[in-house]
């Protein structure tokens, strides 16, 4: 949920992507960059899957690919390929991606300001890439993550926002995306196809900081639409070197329980890596059967500057089955 500021911040960084800047007299300009990463995910989940037969050991991978241009210095056009094959129960972890073998396009927008402004619109913009507060600081890099609802970001189309960045630390952001807006015969804002609007209001100080986000998803597509609203808080004390983050989120489905979830993340510098921890709960109006916890704790580390290892455990309650679906796993992110 943060692309949007990481692309802004720092065009040359994207998530765990090491862009490499090409040759002017090759086939990119000089102002074009590619980067990106290979995910290699193995692991086993004790009583994994709806059946509880999914147990076995397993791998799966995740390959990205990030290119950047600008043309002016300010602005940013943006285009991720994808490809991946996660399955199972290690389909729910942060780095999972299920299309297929073949390389895919994924995002494509550009970027550009006006004024105290920015803009950005594209035919492939998710409805969690333009969003300006920060409502956890959590690392979100395992098998947990805050703001499941509001900051799901499930849809994806054409689409436009716009961001706003203060000099006193107060941001704000607002986005729209068609689902059905690459279609001739649904087409951008129509009444038969589902269209998202997200807004988020927020501050970013100096080791603190939260935000408030609500989205809301027309339905008008055969999906079933929503409304969301939730917040979070960071802190980041000065005499420890951690990160604490809780965040609380709720949706309001047109049709369905209305659900919340309550996130509490840590993570604290151990060593020559970062030890991550997090908690969340969410309960469905009306259905104890639907409530989950679950809990998570992993440890990344870097090997050298391109290659990141990630051993970790989780536990996340199976409201299908009734058992706990608890995980070991170990993840290799190569960055090039």
């Amino acid at each position: 949920m943060k692309l949007f500021q990481r692309l802004l911040v720092a065009p040359a960084a994207l998530g765990l992507m090491a862009p490499i800047a090409a040759n002017a007299d090759t086939a990119f300009s000089s102002t074009t960059s590619l980067g990106g990463s290979a995910f290699f995910t193995v692991g086993s989940v004790a009583d994994g899957g709806t059946t509880d037969t999914e147990e076995e050991l397993y791998m799966q991978y995740k390959y990205v690919l990030s290119m950047k241009s600008s043309f002016s210095g300010e602005d940013l056009l943006v285009t991720g390929i994808k490809a991946g094959n996660a399955s199972g129960p290690l389909a729910s972890m942060d780095s999972a991606y299920g299309g297929g073998s073949d390389l895919t396009v994924k995002d494509l927008f550009y970027s550009f300001p006006v004024g105290d402004l920015s803009v950005t619109a594209g035919p492939l913009l998710d409805q969690d890439d333009v969003v300006a507060a920060t409502t956890s600081a959590y690392s979100d890099a395992f098998r947990l993550g805050s703001m499941p609802y509001s900051l799901a970001g499930n849809e994806t189309g054409p689409g436009v926002g716009v961001t706003y960045s203060g000099d006193n630390g107060v941001v704000a952001s607002v986005s729209f995306v068609s689902v059905g807006g690459a279609s001739s015969t649904v087409g951008i804002g129509a009444d038969d196809g589902d269209d998202v609007s997200t807004f988020t209001l927020g501050y970013n100080g100096d080791g603190f900081g939260g935000g408030l986000v609500i989205a809301s998803n027309d339905g008008e597509g055969g999906t079933t639409g929503y409304d969301t609203f939730g917040g979070g808080i960071y802190y980041s004390p000065e005499s420890i070197p951690a990160t604490i983050s809780v965040a609380y989120d709720t949706n309001d489905p047109e049709t369905g329980a209305d659900a919340t979830d309550l996130f509490v993340g840590v993570d604290y510098e151990v060593g020559p890596g970062t030890l991550s921890a997090a908690y969340n709960s969410t309960d469905v109006d009306g259905s104890d059967s639907e409530d989950s916890t679950g809990f998570e704790v992993s440890y990344t580390y870097s090997l050298n500057d391109n290659v990141t290892l990630t051993p970790g455990f989780f536990t996340v309650e199976d409201t299908s089955t009734g058992d706990d679906d608890t995980g070991v796993v170990v993840e290799t992110v190569f960055s090039f």
